[in-house]
């Protein structure tokens, strides 16, 4: 998720033990360069594909399973994005919540998970899918997982750098835009179902007339 880059946000987010701090120390300066947030959107996209592909190549499945695998895929990116901002990036979970905040003190710069970080996740999901499922569901699910991710990192950089003119286009910008103001709520970055299910939709107060309670 890119976030903004400033003079501190190369530096870890607490003291790490010193055995660590030799990791964390040119992670934290890889997440905060163009380079990282080019490489993230890139290998986001490409390990999708290469999921989904493998399983097709696979084979063995059903049109209409496949089909249901795509939609729960879809469907459960929904809500991994929506408790990954609300209860990881807005948690107190360390080095997640320090980089966000960065993002929310300028969305324009370039914080972001380290770019090898996503893909390895993604193929460990189609690893632990293929536990329960046969191969090819397996790979497909976690492709289309991916395939939202990557949809969401392009989706969130093409929010803070494009000027759409579509009344709609514009309607969905400022649904995230509205979180920059309200970090409590709409934390539904590609689409706000979540926040309707679960209460989080930013709901404009009524104005009182001046001289009322």
């Amino acid at each position: 998720m890119p976030s903004a880059s400033n003079g501190d946000s190369a530096k870890p987010a607490a003291r790490l033990p010193a055995p660590l701090e030799w990791i964390a120390r040119p992670l934290a300066r890889l997440s905060v360069s163009h380079f990282n947030l080019r490489a993230g959107l890139t290998s986001d996209s490409l390990i999708s594909v290469l999921l989904i592909a493998a399983g097709i190549w696979i084979g063995n499945m059903r049109p209409a399973l496949a089909a249901l695998t795509v939609l729960c895929g879809l469907f459960a990116f929904t809500f991994i994005e929506y408790a990954a901002h609300r209860w990881l990036f807005h948690g107190n979970t360390g080095p997640f919540k320090t980089g966000h905040d960065h993002h929310h003190d300028n969305p324009l710069g370039y914080d972001a998970l380290p770019f090898f970080m996503p893909p390895l996740f993604m193929c460990a999901l189609g690893a632990l899918f293929a536990l329960v499922l046969p191969a090819g569901y397996a790979l497909l699910l976690a492709g289309v997982i991916a395939a939202g991710y990557a949809a969401y990192g392009l989706s969130h950089v093409v929010i803070h750098v494009h000027r759409f003119k579509s009344p709609l286009m514009r309607r969905w910008v400022g649904f995230h835009n509205i979180h920059h103001f309200h970090p409590e709520a709409n934390f539904g970055v590609t689409t706000g179902l979540w926040d309707v299910i679960l209460g989080t939709r930013y709901k404009r107060q009524p104005r009182h007339a001046p001289g009322h309670a």
